[in-house]
């Protein structure tokens, strides 16, 4: 039996051929997570302002995705608009079937353009272009060249509705030579290896790169609860657990002491296998020391791939919402913050309210302060009228992340440090899986971009806005509890 094979298919084949199986033969079996769905959303975006520059081109296709029509309809622009771009050529040649972006005419032949929502060239587009040329040139369409059309991140947006500038070209002809001799033995073993038994393979780095895999889920069902693959960082990752792994080692619990030579990835290893939690009491002294009164920061950002606010550019992180926990020396705990859903520019508006909310002293504790820091450097640039006071905040900044790298860990944690893997272990009463709408920061921007939809009822935006209210508010009243926890004190202040 031959299957049919698309690019895509093939290009799961090249990341895991494990994945490919479970495709074709059990796709009941994926689990597309929001992020999976946001990228697709993004791409069909950047391939919506790819199309506008060549507003004569012809589409290829309709709404019932009918491959066979897509296939004849190709061969009729071809042969009766020889002079007009062609957008979802469809093609096919050795058993495979690919759809080409930008189809744009060059003289006698035509510009073979694949258009990408990324800043720069992938390594690994470069076997998924060949493989389009491949099939392309093979079924008769000859190409002058082949390019990769990505996003620029230097565009900025200067007028409503005009993206020229977004898009730049780079030629991978040469580039892609050397993969194109590869696509008929990819072909072939593709085909090979749908005809046989779903292969064994571990899990691995393959798991996530260069993509998410669908099936993780259904391949980690049977995993140890704690895989030597949880060592966090590229020396747990990329050297350790590669290591282990390489000396049969699966389960980390089962590793020996003295096995494992870099100190914080031992005390994941001990702290596994005892169980036990372990906690620095020295930090009661780094907590000591920050004064009165605290203030615990948390921002919430949106971005954009191609930019719907004046003078900002792709993928920059617009901060729209803010959440602050303010404990004072007697142990009492205010809450203030900031959300934008007008769909207007928020940020002068949240760098109004959050100068005027952090007051003028007090350590500003946040969890990972790159962040934070780079947004109110940015909001500085921005708003000049506000630079000294935001550069101000920035000064006061004290990040809880190294805090508890340095003297906390808890084996449920499983190799993260996170404020959603932390909090659990100190706080269980508080865990983010109760809230409803939004439990992390993915959730907090899919919330956000329908809650300034035009399209969204006045009683969806509603319950939209008490969700990132609730989550932002989560994330700051988990700092206090974690430096009460820190500090040696029992339950939540008054």
């Amino acid at each position: 039996m031959k299957y049919r094979l698309s690019k895509s298919k093939v290009t799961e084949y090249l990341q895991c051929p494990k994945r490919l199986y479970l495709s074709i033969h059990h796709p009941e079996l994926r689990e597309e997570s929001a992020d999976m769905q946001a990228r697709f959303n993004v791409g069909h975006q950047i391939g919506d302002i790819a199309r506008q520059l060549y507003p004569d081109g012809i589409m290829i296709g309709d709404e019932n995705n009918d491959l066979r029509a897509a296939l004849e309809q190709t061969k009729q622009v071809l042969r009766d608009n020889p002079g007009k771009p062609i957008f979802e050529a469809t093609f096919q040649y050795g058993g495979m079937l690919i759809r080409a972006d930008l189809l744009i005419p060059d003289g006698a032949n035509y510009r073979m353009v694949e258009v990408k929502s990324s800043t720069s060239v992938k390594d690994y587009y470069l076997p998924d272009c060949a493989m389009q040329s491949w099939v392309s040139e093979n079924a008769g369409t000859q190409l002058s060249s082949v390019t990769l059309m990505n996003v620029d991140s230097s565009f900025v947006y200067k007028h409503v509705g005009d993206y020229k500038g977004l898009l730049k070209e780079t030629d991978i002809t040469e580039s892609i030579q050397p993969f194109k001799q590869n696509v008929p033995m990819w072909i072939e073993d593709c085909q090979q290896l749908l005809s046989g038994s779903l292969p064994e393979i571990e899990i691995g780095p393959q798991c996530s790169s260069p993509f998410e895999c669908p099936f993780y889920g259904h391949c980690s069902a049977g995993q140890p609860e704690y895989p030597v693959t949880l060592l966090p960082g590229n020396m747990g990752k990329r050297g350790t657990s590669d290591m282990l792994r390489a000396m049969g080692y699966h389960d980390l619990k089962l590793v020996p002491e003295g096995v494992i030579e870099s100190p914080p990835l031992e005390q994941i290893r001990r702290v596994t296998a005892s169980g036990i939690a372990e906690l620095d009491e020295s930090v009661q002294e780094v907590m000591a020391s920050l004064p009165y009164p605290r203030y615990y920061l948390d921002f919430e950002t949106i971005q954009f791939t191609a930019p719907i606010w004046l003078e900002t550019r792709p993928f920059q992180q617009l901060p729209f919402q803010w959440s602050c926990h303010i404990e004072s020396s007697d142990g009492s705990l205010d809450h203030v913050e900031f959300l934008d859903l007008s769909g207007d520019q928020p940020m002068y508006r949240f760098s109004e309210s959050l100068i005027k909310a952090m007051g003028g002293d007090g350590p500003i504790l946040v969890y990972n302060q790159s962040f934070e820091k780079s947004r109110i450097r940015e909001m500085a640039e921005m708003f000049p009228e506000f630079a000294n006071s935001l550069i101000a905040l920035n000064d006061r900044i004290v990040d809880l992340l190294p805090i508890a790298k340095q003297y906390y860990y808890h084996p449920a944690m499983k190799g993260s440090w996170s404020i959603k893997a932390v909090l659990p272990t100190i706080a269980p009463e508080l865990d983010y899986a109760d809230l409803e709408d939004v439990q992390d920061g993915g959730m907090a921007q899919a919330a956000y971009l329908e809650a300034i939809a035009p399209t969204t009822s006045p009683e969806r935006k509603e319950v939209l806005r008490k969700a990132l209210l609730k989550y932002c508010e989560r994330d700051t009243f988990a700092m206090v509890m974690l430096a009460r926890f820190f500090e040696g004190k029992k339950g939540a202040p008054s």
